[in-house]
């Protein structure tokens, strides 16, 4: 009996010290176009990105990568976008920018533009913000009530991927800007109806946004960095990233642990430095709301 006891403590004890390694990784990155401003804009992916392929094929413990749209400038640039993708030994989940196309036109080259999908123990969700003005309503919100509830629940993780800003307000989170405020209506949804159903679920939810990133020198964002953002607020980690201002361009490799613990890098894509602008986390924007 005793020799039992010690063999169960030491089981318990081998099993609390194991060293916590990576399970799988994915990477998100948002404004995949690049700079608006070119005049020589390639029809392709933005040239600094698609340099870092090579990088991301490398990396082994990368399964698959998220772009958080405006994944071409015009939709008439698809194919050259697609060649570049085509790149990647990664799958890679396109979620649905403004700038990407109508819905008609993104469904038949794509899938439908919102979707899930599970990975090892963990729920993935993509969203779409151009149906209906930001807000995540109708069909779509009946999708994703559904999917908290019959696949959330098993859930390890829940990691939701969108192209707006959807959190944004003029006021109390408005901080950082994002590209674009273009198709927002004057009601969104997402405080009244999205957070809240969220953070019932009780589960960590990862919330992405990929509209950052492009007119870094406007005014309006010189006081903050735009390219990244990083908060949390009860069980949702907020995370945004993009590129096209040509100073902080990045995009976020998400590594999952096996203890289900999640950790993030943050990739800058200007110089020879990829980890030139730090920790993700280094830029919370809870002190600005």
């Amino acid at each position: 009996m005793k020799s039992l006891l010690v063999l169960i403590i030491l089981i318990v004890t081998l099993s609390c010290s194991a060293p916590k390694k990576v399970d799988y990784s994915f990477f998100a990155a948002g404004h995949t176009y690049g700079n608006p401003m070119d005049e020589s804009h390639p029809y392709g992916l933005f040239k600094p990105f698609k340099e870092k392929i090579t990088f991301i094929n490398e990396d082994k413990t990368l399964k698959m990568g998220f772009l958080l749209g405006d994944v071409v400038w015009k939709p008439s640039y698809w194919d050259a976008a697609i060649k570049d993708i085509s790149l990647f030994q990664d799958s890679i989940h396109i979620v649905r920018g403004n700038h990407d196309g109508s819905l008609k036109s993104f469904q038949k080259r794509f899938r439908e533009s919102y979707y899930c999908f599970s990975e090892d123990k963990d729920l993935f969700i993509v969203l779409d913000g151009n149906i209906d003005s930001w807000s995540i309503s109708g069909d779509q919100l009946i999708f994703l009530k559904n999917t908290i509830r019959n696949k959330g629940k098993k859930a390890r993780n829940i990691f939701v991927f969108v192209h707006q800003i959807i959190w944004w307000t003029p006021s109390e989170y408005s901080k950082p800007f994002p590209n674009s405020t273009y198709g927002r209506g004057e009601e969104v949804n997402y405080w009244s109806e999205i957070e809240p159903l969220l953070t019932k679920s009780g589960k960590p939810i990862f919330l992405f946004g990929g509209d950052l990133g492009a007119f870094s020198s406007e005014q309006r964002k010189k006081r903050y960095p735009t390219e990244y953002l990083y908060f949390k607020k009860d069980n949702i980690t907020y995370i945004g990233t993009g590129m096209g201002g040509g100073i902080r361009d990045n995009f976020v490799i998400v590594d999952v642990l096996n203890s289900g613990e999640v950790n993030f890098r943050l990739i800058h894509l200007n110089g020879e430095d990829i980890n030139g602008l730090g920790k993700l986390e280094d830029y919370s924007t809870n002190d600005s709301f």
